[in-house]
């Protein structure tokens, strides 16, 4: 179907897009650079929002031995509060992708942003260890519901020349965000109390999503050059049952999220076990520890994230295959950083070798969700953003802890280690030890747990570099050309820029 045979609704006639050569104006204007004036505006009420967010999720895991001591909770009841999050994170991105991907959008991101701040202000309420694990599923649902539909408008307002930089600034929201949250538990758990804590990191989140609102709702897809009218033909027709197939099978895609989970599962593992293994194995000093590991792990993130998105700007426009090769190739540069950080002595190399691994394993949020944004069909991208998201927390961050600690646990036992893999690792040097009449832990076969994962993220995310130039010339011809189901433009939608 040819642009010029779609049937406008009324008042279309008048729209200098669909006249010859306006599909090639825009492209020009989208190559050039153009963003709609209120884009920047709404990218900063965005990374408040996704600021807010980290910290009401954060906020638990500080106030977390307040909370168990009044509720009187078991220590597998405390940790289960942060997994239920994560479980209600990663459950319910899709089903408020797929909506997001059909309704307006500004509403239902204010709706989502508003349901995490009130189960927020509802935690400090809480009476009961079975209210509180309800009111965290919904700060989960709310923040994955908040998460992919921010993404999927930044997508569309900043076009593919700066969108890797505006998406790590999106991302950068979040280190500081966790941090927030851990300082203001803290400080207003010792001045306060937990319920004071939930209420005032919750409540300004309700004044955000009212402002969320006034955000207008951009074209699917206007930032990729393609005429307007064609756009929104495409936004009315929507994705069928075989765009879901083929994003299933599409590789560029695939390969990125499985990099993002398994770069997930190494990061969060590491963050998780270091302070005790570097108290325990390195013997630092724990309260040196707790100081210079905050602000190694900050500063790291926030460094890594950002140059992510620089280079993946920087090199896309002339090698596409760059978004794959620079994550990957980063991924097997930490390995090298988290052996110094295990082998060897010295709270210099020690802290040199973690600042280097988690900021070149954060290198690879701007690139894979700017690789997401070149090949999945703009009338898609939310809830392949959430797919995305889900599947970092269910393969990666979920459960990587865990595993690490089982490892842990059952090699730091003399009939494990007397096994052909516990004497590999004692090979390697990880030997069980004994400190302050605790069980014996092999720490050091924990953390080499990070090592397998990042050689997985690494070579999945170099083997999709050879599928994304393709990949990304058919996401642009299918945009172009009219939708498979065919389709016109609803009753009185007139397009506009």
């Amino acid at each position: 179907m040819d642009p010029a045979s779609i049937e406008p609704g009324p008042g279309a006639a008048a729209e200098p897009a669909s006249s010859p050569g306006a599909g090639a104006q825009a492209e020009s204007r989208s190559a050039a650079g153009a963003v709609p004036r209120w884009a920047w505006g709404a990218f900063g009420l965005l990374c408040a929002m996704h600021l807010l967010d980290t910290a009401q999720r954060w906020l638990l895991t500080a106030v977390l031995p307040r909370v168990a001591q009044e509720l009187k909770l078991t220590a597998t009841q405390a940790e289960w509060l942060s997994t239920v999050t994560l479980l209600g994170f990663a459950a319910g991105g899709p089903p408020l992708g797929y909506l997001a991907d059909r309704l307006r959008r500004p509403r239902l991101l204010a709706l989502s942003f508003a349901l995490g701040s009130l189960a927020t202000v509802g935690s400090g309420l809480a009476r009961s260890y079975d209210q509180l694990q309800v009111l965290r599923v919904l700060v989960g649902i709310g923040g994955a519901g908040f998460l992919c539909i921010a993404l999927s408008i930044l997508m569309d307002l900043f076009p593919r020349a700066i969108r890797g930089r505006v998406l790590a600034g999106f991302f950068l929201a979040v280190p500081p965000g966790a941090a927030l949250g851990m300082i203001l538990g803290r400080a207003l758990g010792e001045t306060a109390s937990w319920q004071t804590a939930f209420l005032a990191v919750g409540a300004p989140g309700l004044l955000l999503a009212l402002l969320a609102l006034a955000l207008p709702e951009p074209v699917r897809g206007s930032s990729e050059g393609v005429d307007v009218l064609r756009l929104r033909v495409h936004e009315h027709v929507g994705p069928s049952r075989e765009d879901y197939l083929d994003l299933m099978v599409n590789s560029s895609y695939t390969y990125s999220v499985f990099g993002l989970a398994f770069a997930s599962f190494a990061i969060a593992g590491l963050v998780y076990w270091l302070p005790t293994f570097l108290t325990s194995v390195q013997g630092l000093p724990a309260a040196q520890v707790d100081r210079a590991l905050a602000t190694t792990l900050l500063a790291a993130a926030v460094l890594g994230i950002a140059a992510g998105g620089g280079l993946a700007d920087h090199f896309a426009a002339t090698r596409p295959r760059a978004l794959f090769l620079m994550p990957g190739l980063a991924m097997f540069g930490a390995i090298a950083c988290v052996v110094v950080v295990i082998y060897r002595h010295g709270a210099a190399a020690i802290y040199g070798g973690t600042f280097l691994a988690v900021g070149l394993i954060a290198l690879n949020l701007g690139p894979c969700y700017a690789i997401l944004s070149r090949v999945v069909m703009p009338t898609m991208r939310a809830v392949a953003c959430a797919a995305a998201v889900s599947a970092a927390h269910l393969l990666g961050d979920l459960w990587s802890p865990t595993l690490m600690g089982w490892v842990i646990d059952t090699f730091g036992q003399a009939d494990s280690m007397a096994t052909g893999f516990g004497r590999a690792l004692a090979a390697l040097g990880a030997v069980p030890v004994v400190l302050h009449g605790r069980d014996p832990e092999n720490l050091t076969a924990g953390m080499l747990v990070v090592v397998p994962a990042l050689v997985i993220a690494g070579a999945v995310l170099l083997a999709g570099a050879r599928h994304l130039p393709r990949e990304m010339a058919l996401m642009l011809a299918k945009l172009r050309a009219a939708p498979a189901r065919g389709g016109t433009l609803p009753p009185g939608a007139a397009p506009t820029a």
